[in-house]
């Protein structure tokens, strides 16, 4: 045994004995290191010096600090983790590739997940509202996490996918249908979980990425990661800005030639569409012996957006102005116990939202006067105790107790309509995984939930893991289950429109599938079916009332049914590596409302804005530092009509994205440098996503990236 070896385990003999203890220099550390950002962060300095500032900060700390802890004086590290999990037997899991998740660190959630996974973003354009949506489900039916608490809007129950930067996320992965439940309540589409990680294995490093791209677009993201043996932190800061003046074809406006008689398109311009977001991310974690774990993560960010005019309007583009900021704050702490057959934990999040949109008018001859300006303001708490117990191998016990609370208030001051309304939602949660065979295991879940003075239903979930074959890896998995997603403030209380006599939303989910993963030596290959059915009762949309606006019923009756196909493969040819990937989805998503308020002629027809096929595809290839990656997702035709009929104004074609991506890394002493020249849109397809939402063509975005 080497001296160094003595030394640490004289040193973590005194750490049991004693107790956890900081030296004064550490506790200094660490201390100085929450006041300066705490500091710095609440001050009115602008974003870039504060990232200045905090970066000269955190070097001169950590330099600071490596002076004045020796190596002799440090504490080895421990390893906190819980036993090997069982595998969570019916449980679909697609998680977005570490690489991919390199290769799209630029770009925002909507587009990672459109080209990448099998849920269907809807897209307003760059910048623009995207939310998302599976297996033919509405938006408001996916739920969100990030780091263990929903970000899912009480008022509209969805996300804007495209305020998230992929490069905020460490690992991104999504439960389709009923797999959600292991989640939570309320997806019944699906539910996607958006993980922000600290690596243990690396006390510091700083990476930066920074990339500019065509219509004046600005990315810029800085990560810096310091820490000590059992003290991390990461700071994330970053800002997104594009002019997003992109040239398109109004095919939605047109002049007759008068010689030919054909359509003259006119091309125009995406005036008033800039937008610009920033923001900050920080993660701390603390070790505590082997058996605790304490973190705490923050994430803040604002946006500012134009809101360009539907290009279906005729009349002058400057007679109106829209725009929205939002500022939104987040905050999780956890704390977590790991005993030698036991896991207790407490999360708490803490999330605030503060939105303002406008339209302004032009008044001839005077100025722009507000048409609406409208607030809101959102505060939720979330609070779950969680307990995982396994008595013996093959057995896994899970139970948790959740309170979460939402205020929401909103107001338009030109209409003087809003609303101020509380909800408290309480939850148990229990499950039971069993082992039954070397083979076979099953898994029972059971949710319970209060929403205000309302007993939601019991939620119920089986489904099961068959292993065929040990060997190659190919597995049967099914499961069952019933969900319920009560509906959203705005649904019950938006002014004037808010339905306060609205039904849950109930939906049966089921589905079956195989996957295989062979054991081949030099080639590497994963593939998979999955077959689904839905049946959702009470389906909640908006609809024109007698009044003249818009109201929200329970009339719809909807069921979705498909198949999902996904494959992968990765093998080298001598120093060329390969890796391809494909997905394909075939979604059935059919309206059996009520006749007599559909009308006959909507009754078994696709659910508006689903498309009937979907598909994706990837292939990498990467040779001597050298890597060139082709993206392509496609979509079937859409339809913007509940009777599913085809114009110009009223449909929406098929189209099939291709982006193309060509890299260097260039090796530099300690540290490493990327160059990315990225192709989007190669083709030059002219598409939309939102019918009256133009899109642009062929687009340029050079990345350079520095890590150290």
């Amino acid at each position: 045994m080497t001296k160094n070896q003595i030394n640490n385990k004289i040193q973590f003999s005194i750490f049991k004995t004693i107790g956890w203890k900081l030296n004064f220099r550490k506790l200094e550390f660490i201390w100085v290191l929450f006041f300066e950002i705490w500091y710095f962060m609440s001050t009115g300095i602008n974003l870039l010096r504060k990232t200045s500032i905090l970066l000269a900060i955190l070097l001169f700390n950590n330099v600071a600090y490596s002076q004045m802890a020796p190596d002799t004086l440090s504490i080895p590290q421990v390893e906190v983790h819980s036993k090997r999990k069982l595998s969570a037997a019916g449980i679909e899991t697609e998680r977005v590739d570490t690489l991919v998740m390199m290769r799209e660190s630029t770009v925002s959630l909507s587009d990672l997940l459109a080209g990448h996974t099998s849920v269907f973003i809807k897209s307003e354009g760059r910048g623009a509202l995207a939310t998302a949506s599976f297996r033919g489900t509405d938006a408001s039916h996916t739920a969100v996490y990030w780091n263990g608490i929903s970000i899912s809007s009480p008022m509209l129950g969805q996300v804007d996918f495209s305020q998230i930067p992929v490069y905020l996320m460490d690992d991104i992965s999504l439960h389709p249908g009923a797999s959600s439940l292991a989640d939570g309540s309320g997806g019944l589409g699906g539910s996607i979980l958006l993980e922000s990680k600290l690596d243990w294995s690396q006390k510091w490093g700083i990476k930066l990425v920074t990339g500019l791209g065509s219509f004046q677009t600005f990315n810029n993201y800085l990560r810096i990661s310091t820490g000590m043996n059992n003290f991390r932190s990461s700071t994330r800061v970053y800002t997104n800005s594009s002019k997003n003046d992109f040239p398109f074809y109004n095919n939605n406006v047109a002049d007759i030639d008068p010689v030919s008689g054909k359509y003259i398109y006119p091309l125009q311009r995406n005036e008033q569409a800039d937008y610009h977001l920033d923001g900050l991310m920080q993660s701390f974690a603390l070790r505590i012996q082997k058996h605790y774990l304490l973190s705490l993560d923050y994430w803040y960010q604002r946006s500012s957006r134009s809101i360009p005019r539907l290009n279906t309007y005729e009349g002058d583009d400057h007679a109106n102005r829209s725009h929205q900021n939002d500022r939104t704050y987040r905050t999780v702490f956890n704390v977590s116990h790991f005993g030698s057959k036991s896991r207790l934990s407490l999360k708490s999040g803490l999330v605030v939202e503060n939105m303002d949109y406008r339209v302004k008018n032009l008044i001839l001859g005077k100025d722009y006067y507000n048409a609406v300006f409208s607030t809101s303001k959102l505060l939720s708490v979330y609070n779950k105790l969680s307990y995982q117990y396994r008595p013996v191998k093959h057995t896994l016990l899970k139970a948790s107790l959740a309170f979460d609370f939402h205020h929401v208030i909103t107001l338009d001051s030109v209409n003087q309509t809003g609303y101020n309304q509380f909800r408290r939602v309480q939850g148990a949660f229990v499950s039971w995984q069993q082992q039954l065979t070397k083979r076979f295991s099953t898994l029972v879940m059971l949710r319970k939930e209060w929403v205000n003075d309302f007993s939601v239903p019991l939620i119920p979930y089986f489904g099961f893991d068959w292993q065929l074959d040990k060997k190659n890896q190919l597995l049967i998995h099914a499961n069952v289950a019933r969900n319920y997603h009560y509906p959203d403030l705005n649904d019950l209380f938006w002014q004037p429109g808010g339905n306060p006599n609205l039904l849950a939303e109930e939906g049966l989910a089921s589905e079956i599938g195989i996957k295989i993963i062979p054991d081949w030596k030099k080639v590497g290959l994963q593939a998979g079916i999955t077959a689904f059915y839905q049946n959702i009762q009470h389906w909640i949309i908006w609809m024109p009332s007698p009044m003249g606006y818009w109201s929200p019923e329970n009339i719809r009756h909807v069921i979705a049914k498909g198949l999902e196909v996904n494959a992968s493969l990765n093998f080298k040819i001598q120093r060329l590596s390969i890796f391809l990937k494909a997905g394909y989805a075939f979604t059935k998503s059919l309206n059996f409302g009520d006749a007599g308020k559909w009308g006959g002629a909507s009754i078994g027809k696709q659910i508006p804005y689903v498309p009937v096929h979907s598909g994706n595809f990837m292939a990498d290839l990467r040779w001597k530092g050298y890597s060139l990656s082709w993206v392509n997702n496609d979509y079937s035709e859409r339809f913007t009509t509940s009777t599913n009929e085809i114009s110009l104004r009223d449909w929406l074609y098929p189209y099939y994205m291709n982006q193309l991506y060509l890299g260097k890394d260039i090796g530099w002493g300690r540290s490493n440098v990327q160059l990315q020249l990225k192709i989007y849109n190669l083709f030059n397809e002219d598409y939309r996503s939102v019918l009256g939402r133009p899109m642009p063509g062929r687009n340029y975005m050079l990345v350079l990236t520095f890590q150290l």
